[in-house]
């Protein structure tokens, strides 16, 4: 009885502890991804080989980003440093970018040397989301 009690116990816990992922349309899947190539393609500008994740997140990221944003960023940066293919990218789960374009973005901390804008890029990709949900049926 007590075995059956703590794995009751255990099963809701585990039930209720899973990170529930954004369930979209294959049109707005396609558009995220789409503008998910379009982010990677704006971010190369700045990534030099060698770079660090945590260095490309300081030199480019907000200056107190939020957790989906840093999730964003380390996306890009995998995809920056691996060198994946737009078609590798189509494939993946790029669900956080939308997270982030339906939340407040958080002020750049880049210069005006740096060519690359995190806030003003995702600011137009959001706009650019928006605008699509709001045709797609």
């Amino acid at each position: 009885m007590k075995k059956l009690f703590l794995g009751l116990i255990a099963t809701v816990m585990f039930g209720f502890a899973g990170n529930a992922q954004t369930k979209i349309s294959t049109d707005l899947k396609s558009v995220i991804d789409a503008q998910m190539i379009t982010l990677v393609h704006t971010a190369n500008q700045t990534y030099s080989k060698g770079m660090t994740s945590s260095e490309w997140i300081k030199q480019n990221g907000p200056y107190t980003p939020t957790k989906d944003e840093v999730l964003l960023m380390q996306k890009v940066f995998s995809y920056l440093s691996a060198g994946t293919l737009d078609s590798e990218i189509l494939k993946q789960d790029n669900s956080v970018l939308l997270t982030v374009s339906k939340s407040l973005i958080s002020d750049s901390g880049t210069s005006q040397q740096n060519r690359w804008c995190f806030k003003c890029i995702l600011q137009a990709i959001k706009e650019i989301i928006e605008v699509i949900i709001n045709h797609l049926p």
